[in-house]
């Protein structure tokens, strides 16, 4: 079983998701980092897969089954059962409980596309190059209990009030510029720079980080069927 190991890497990927953010905040990104980080979430799902297979070869009929095995995953229920007949085939008549868990966090159930994105990811990354990614300017406008407006385009605030108290009129461009006309003088506007893979509405701290929460949950659902 591979507990330990899976413990020990949900432990180092979350100092290097901090590593990764860090190197955000610095001004660039450490790709080679981020590449890890994600190879090492999806190790986890693999090191999860290999201890199904130690549990299925407890049965005498399965004692053939390789344990060269991935995380089975689907964006679609065929593509899912397809991957558990080439990883983990006797899985769903033999452990269906494991089964079960499997199928819920895969997008077709969870309606939560972490799982296929994880893995597409580290299959770029890994057959390809280093995990493209781009940079995209996001402004965030806030009158503190009145309103927050965050990545807006087109957007016109104008004669607003608020406990009786008029509020600064906001003009925000269809490139996400805000222009302010000031009333009150309580209106904050902050820029900032979110990091995504390319081709994929994904940033990529919350993504790792939502990935590791998923990954720790399952992780521990696993173990009490194992």
């Amino acid at each position: 079983m591979h507990n330990d190991d899976i413990r020990q890497l949900l432990v180092h990927c979350t100092d290097q998701i901090e590593g990764v953010e860090e190197s955000i905040s610095d001004g660039e990104l450490n790709r080679i980092l981020l590449k890890n980080t994600l190879e090492n979430l999806r190790s986890v799902l693999d090191y999860l897969a290999q201890d199904i297979v130690i549990k299925l070869k407890t049965k005498p009929k399965n004692g053939n089954l390789s344990e060269k095995v991935y995380f089975p995953y689907g964006q679609r229920e065929n593509h899912f059962n397809n991957s558990v007949k080439r990883n983990l085939p006797p899985l769903k008549e033999d452990e269906p409980k494991i089964y079960d868990l499997l199928e819920s966090i895969q997008p077709f159930k969870s309606k939560d596309n972490w799982v296929v994105d994880l893995c597409s990811l580290t299959n770029d990354a890994k057959h390809n190059s280093l995990s493209k990614t781009e940079s995209q300017e996001n402004t965030v406008v806030e009158q503190k209990g009145f309103a927050r407006i965050e990545g807006g385009r087109n957007v016109m605030m104008v004669g607003n009030y608020f406990n009786g108290v008029r509020q600064d009129d906001v003009f925000i461009d269809g490139d996400g510029n805000a222009n302010v006309v000031r009333h009150s003088g309580t209106t904050l506007v902050t820029t900032n720079t979110r990091i995504k893979f390319h081709g994929k509405e994904l940033e990529i701290v919350p993504f790792l980080n939502h990935c590791h929460k998923q990954i720790t949950e399952l992780s521990r659902n696993a173990g009490s069927l194992l």
